[in-house]
């Protein structure tokens, strides 16, 4: 049996890889070493066995609800966090790490209590748009029965002049 092998003749400055589908492409040398990377890569996530689990949080049972500015808030997130949303947390925190040279559990807790700031400051608004709303409320009252009461004098007098 013959060997099913091809002999290329490659141009001056490029390489032969061998690509994720096992077949072979040619590509400047340059490229090659980000290209074998990005393989790696790829290699190394289609080889995790993560097993899938169900969509719903079992603790999304026992959620508490607080109200904020911007609407609810669900306490966990129901629905739970995508695993974009994890991920984008997961950078915040490590960025935070490297930045201030702290432990992944210490700049998670500095995240943590800047939301919890955040919440506050939400509430705290939250609670003074309220009360200026009642003000208000109450002044447009006031205006409103200051001027039917005017009306009403003002038509009083004129039912007197005729």
């Amino acid at each position: 049996m013959a060997e099913n092998t091809f002999e290329y003749e490659l141009p001056d400055g490029y390489i032969l890889v061998l690509g994720p589908d096992n077949r072979d492409y040619i590509v400047p040398e340059f490229m090659a070493q980000s290209l074998e990377q990005a393989l790696a890569v790829q290699l190394a996530k289609s080889n995790i066995g993560v097993t899938k689990a169900s969509g719903i949080d079992p603790a999304a049972k026992n959620t508490q609800i607080y109200n904020t500015l911007g609407g609810n808030l669900h306490v966990p997130p129901e629905p739970p966090l995508t695993d974009q949303e994890r991920l984008s947390l997961h950078a915040e925190v490590c960025s935070l790490q490297q930045r201030l040279g702290i432990s992944y559990k210490d700049a998670a807790h500095r995240l943590y209590l800047a939301e919890v700031e955040k919440l506050q400051l939400a509430n705290t608004h939250r609670k003074a748009l309220g009360a200026l709303d009642r003000h208000i409320r109450k002044s447009l009252q006031f205006i409103a029965e200051r001027h039917s009461v005017n009306e009403g004098q003002k038509s009083g007098t004129n039912d007197k002049q005729q």
